[in-house]
């Protein structure tokens, strides 16, 4: 007699749920979209239409994200290439406009008058980079946050130092950051800056961090000068 439990299909790899999972997702992201565009023709208000075009730009983004995680599965080492630091910084400030927008956290970037260029996975490191000033923009209180970006040469060291004056990590949390797992943020799943430490690992990327509670944190980034 069969089995009537066994399974017609083979069951699907971790990709093909990564996929089925991205597609699953697109589902509810179309009915936003669709929503926003009847409020965006029945909008009146200048303020309103504000809001409503970082909710469009925000959708559009896990959209692009969705599908890039269709099209590449995983982003592999062979996206090595040369990069510029502060372009990749102005980019990823660029991508978090509409947070830094809301807060309005003011900021500052610093830049040594020679970029830096070193070959880096670069959707890796978006990602890294973004975490951290994601990160940031979130312990800041709104109307008083400031974000400070700065690059500077130092003992054969190439530094990227990312300040924020946000409500700062107690020095028992900060031992914990970046452990897999690990969140105090109600809702929080512990992944961000685990993945980051783990991007930055791959990329030969050193990073120290100092914080104390209600002084802000400094993300201190070291690339080794070739």
């Amino acid at each position: 007699m069969n089995n009537p439990f066994n399974p017609l299909f083979d069951a699907p790899s971790v990709c093909d749920f990564t996929a089925t999972l991205a597609h699953e997702i697109r589902n509810p992201l179309a009915t936003i979209d669709l929503s926003l565009e009847l409020m965006l023709a029945d909008c009146k208000g200048d303020d309103l239409k504000v809001y409503v075009d970082i909710i469009k730009r925000s959708t559009d983004r896990i959209n692009n994200l969705v599908n890039d995680m269709i099209k590449n599965r995983s982003v592999d080492e062979t996206q090595v290439a040369n990069q510029s630091v502060h372009h990749l910084l102005d980019e990823v400030v660029e991508m978090a406009k509409d947070r830094i927008s809301l807060k309005n956290v003011k900021v500052y970037k610093e830049y040594d008058p020679v970029d830096y260029i070193i070959a880096l996975n670069r959707p890796k490191m978006k990602i890294a980079l973004t975490n951290i000033i994601v990160n940031a923009i979130e312990a800041m209180d709104s109307q008083l946050g400031e974000l400070k970006l700065i690059t500077m040469p130092i003992a054969g060291k190439y530094i990227v130092k990312i300040e924020d004056n946000g409500c700062g990590i107690s020095e028992k949390t900060l031992k914990n950051i970046f452990q897999s797992g690990f969140t105090n943020k109600p809702g929080g799943m512990g992944i961000g800056l685990a993945a980051t430490y783990n991007i930055l690992e791959s990329n030969d990327v050193k990073v120290h961090v100092e914080s104390q509670l209600g002084s802000g944190t400094q993300f201190f980034l070291l690339f080794d000068r070739s």
